[in-house]
């Protein structure tokens, strides 16, 4: 148990706490590199079906027996209806895991938000992945196939991109947390999650830039915001 607690404390240290600006900019180099690899056509047809996306740019992963995971992210939601984007809100990953893992990695963590469920599970303080809402390892492939999970059987779907090398990533059993702080950086004031991804909040240049390439590859257009 000491182990776990020096972990959970180290993790954040070593990640470093980047700014909402900097984590909006990061964002957008992630989906262009997630959207270039031959085997995220699968990804590109679910964005299609989506009602959201998190992207957390850096997912920091540190592991001797016992590894722990930690990441800063945000969440942006899709109004299927009006084709409008909503957000950002600011969140944050951690979470455990066991067996043998040894070192340090850097990954870059994208989650497609399928259905309200997943919606809602992002505007509460904090949720487990797998425990309220579920979780699965997105799809891969050029296309999807019809044998694969895609059918909104999960909530959310889960894409990692470490080295150039595009998986799906199983996250059962993470948590998730509202970033208060970085919120309140972002908009200036205190505002909650709720507010943010259910009305209309103007848009920073860097959040346009990643709704325009969002557009871009689930419609081939751009937004007029």
């Amino acid at each position: 148990m000491k182990k776990v607690f020096l972990l959970l404390l180290i993790i954040p240290v070593i990640a470093m706490a980047s700014s909402p600006t900097e984590r909006l900019t990061s964002a957008l180099s992630t989906l262009k590199e997630l959207s270039s690899i031959p085997d995220s056509g699968a990804f590109t047809e679910l964005l299609k079906q989506a009602q959201g996306i998190v992207i957390y740019p850096t997912l920091l992963k540190v592991g001797f027996l016992i590894g722990g995971q930690y990441g800063e992210g945000f969440v942006l939601r899709y109004d299927t209806v009006t084709q409008m984007w909503f957000g950002p809100s600011f969140v944050k990953l951690t979470g455990l895991s066991f067996g043998p893992q040894v070192g340090i990695q850097n990954t870059s963590l994208v989650l497609v938000l399928m259905n309200e469920e997943a919606i809602r599970g992002f505007t509460r303080d904090n949720f487990t992945l797998g425990g309220n809402v579920s979780v699965a390892a997105g799809p891969l492939g050029r296309r999807l196939s019809a044998d694969t999970d895609y059918r909104l059987m999960a909530s959310i779907y889960s894409y990692s991109i470490t080295k150039g090398f595009f998986a799906g990533l199983s996250l059962e059993g993470a948590a998730v947390q509202v970033d208060h702080e970085a919120n309140k950086i972002y908009y200036g004031a205190e505002v909650s999650a709720s507010e943010i991804l259910e009305s209309y909040q103007p848009m920073t240049p860097e959040v346009v830039a990643i709704v325009d390439f969002l557009n871009s590859l689930m419609y081939g257009e751009t937004s007029e915001e």
